[in-house]
């Protein structure tokens, strides 16, 4: 599981967000939060979709959380080094490449790219904070 967090800490508008109500303010982070689930969704790797699908949201006081949930989230956000795969319950590795079946004892693996699509997510909910606190700041004068 690889987490990140939106909260009105480290953000520029911090002195703004504090004299906020607190429930104004907690509009903004569930906004941001919203944003930021819904990018880290439709831009995970979709393979599968179990990577997406394991996407959750969890809104707390003041701070919310995007979580990938599938167990290999964090070899896709953060890359791999290279490294070596051997079997573990057989004797040998068989796997298909280019139509012909291989067996092998050892394959020496070049590792991942990171696709930090989590973090990707949360920058551009970043991105939209003084558009989201406008919009917040309309509704409530309105």
């Amino acid at each position: 599981m690889i987490e990140v967090e939106i909260c009105t800490s480290g953000l520029n508008f911090e002195e703004a967000a504090e004299k906020l109500s607190g429930s104004l303010r907690q509009e903004l982070i569930e906004r941001l939060a919203d944003i930021a689930w819904n990018r880290a969704f439709y831009s995970a790797p979709w393979r599968t979709g179990k990577l997406a699908g394991s996407i959750v949201k969890e809104v707390g006081d003041r701070e919310a959380w995007i979580k990938a949930l599938a167990p290999y989230a964090v070899f896709v956000e953060k890359g791999t080094a290279p490294h070596l795969i051997r079997p573990v319950r057989a004797s040998v590795l068989a796997f298909e490449v280019g139509g012909e079946m291989v067996f092998t004892g050892l394959v020496r693996h070049p590792g991942t790219r990171p696709n930090p699509f989590l973090h990707r997510a949360v920058d551009e909910a970043r991105a939209k904070v003084d558009e989201i606190f406008a919009d917040l700041w309309q509704e409530l004068i309105s």
